[in-house]
């Protein structure tokens, strides 16, 4: 991915697309514009510009609601929603459609783009190859729909680009979570963790305690990060995503698309301490509370795969990811995983019924893995 000044996007598109004018207009969905094998993104809102230029990512075809395995040839266009987060709750419900975003295109199923094995029933997924960048399905993937806790992948991203590992965080009262049914670590007031240890609270048990003590350590508010999110997300070309705050936690103007997870995951990526801890079956905390005593607690993954609740094709290897759960957004996952030659993938479904859902048609989607 590369980031290119407007006016040489321009020059350089000429050889890539049919023309580019002087002023693009405001792109608020993928839906808006039609997206070649380069996914070229303009924006040039006078409050908002900005530019991006994926050329190391899949991209998909628009307008199929599935598409075979291909090298990179295009992208595809689908919409729905679902927003937000608290991990413990686990049903699913309508999301929210933006006023600008047109409601899916009828599929021509005699489509050579649109593939006749097994479909999700999820609202959305998509699964591409990191390395070979392949875009091997998708459905819905434009939409925009709430991520709940999926939403911790850019929580996570601001953290390893911001602040520092070491540095130790006190928890303070603005930092509680309060919100019924939310998944939480435990933390009170006065007990003093380094970053690195919420990042793991955030990434491997899901704690939105976690996610809010970072959120605050690093931006001084959760409004303020949650700036800090929307921004990154422009840098990385995430035109069907808004975020309100750092855990996911439901709320109607927090949504986000299955392409621009895979854009967010994609990032998160490049990071050691991301992939490390996101292949964790479980992590030890040891801290001090407010009155200095030592407190020890274990907390297990929300990855399923982990925890030998559900088994993934042999053809694979799951190497972690990150789940999320409301009832609003159904229950959700994205993945990172490689199949025998160690080529690594990125696989997302946001929308399933239950954990059970979740988990068979995320290996539809490990299944269709070239062997």
């Amino acid at each position: 991915m590369k980031k290119i000044k407007t006016g040489a996007i321009c020059l350089l598109t000429i050889s890539l697309l049919t023309g580019c004018s002087q002023s693009a207009p405001l792109i608020k969905s993928y839906t808006d514009t039609a997206l070649n094998s380069k996914s070229l993104i303009i924006n040039t809102s006078t409050e908002n510009a900005y530019t991006f230029f994926a050329e190391n990512l899949a991209v998909f075809p628009k307008n199929a609601s599935s598409v075979s395995s291909t090298d990179n040839t295009g992208e595809t266009d689908e919409t729905q929603t679902d927003t937000s987060e608290s991990e413990t709750d686990e049903t699913k419900k309508t999301s929210p459609r933006s006023e600008t975003e047109p409601e899916t295109e009828t599929i021509d199923e005699t489509s050579e783009s649109v593939i006749e094995d097994e479909d999700i029933d999820a609202k959305t997924g998509l699964i591409a190859g990191k390395d070979t960048l392949s875009n091997i399905y998708g459905k819905n993937i434009y939409d925009r729909v709430y991520p709940a806790s999926v939403t911790k992948i850019m929580t996570a991203l601001i953290t390893m680009e911001k602040a520092d590992f070491n540095e130790t965080v006190v928890f303070t009262e603005d930092m509680v979570v309060n919100d019924y049914g939310a998944k939480l670590c435990g933390f009170e007031i006065g007990d003093q963790l380094t970053v690195e240890q919420l990042f793991h609270g955030l990434l491997v048990y899901s704690g939105n305690d976690a996610a809010n003590a970072l959120a605050i350590h690093i931006a001084g508010s959760v409004e303020a990060f949650a700036d800090m999110m929307n921004e990154e997300a422009k840098k990385l070309g995430c035109v069907d995503t808004h975020f309100v705050n750092p855990s996911g936690l439901h709320d109607s103007d927090h949504y986000t698309s299955a392409y621009d997870l895979y854009l967010i995951f994609d990032k998160c990526l490049e990071y050691d301490a991301f992939q490390e801890t996101i292949r964790q079956n479980s992590y030890h905390l040891s801290y001090k509370d407010a009155s200095g005593e030592t407190v020890d607690a274990v907390y297990n993954t929300t990855n399923q795969y982990f925890l030998d609740y559900y088994d993934y094709p042999d053809s694979v290897r799951v190497l972690g990811g990150k789940t999320g759960t409301t009832d609003e957004a159904g229950c959700c996952l994205i993945l990172y995983e490689v199949d025998n030659k160690n080529q690594g993938y990125i696989s997302v479904i946001l929308g399933a019924s239950d954990s059970d859902e979740l988990y068979s048609e995320m290996n539809i989607l490990l299944n269709k893995i070239p062997k």
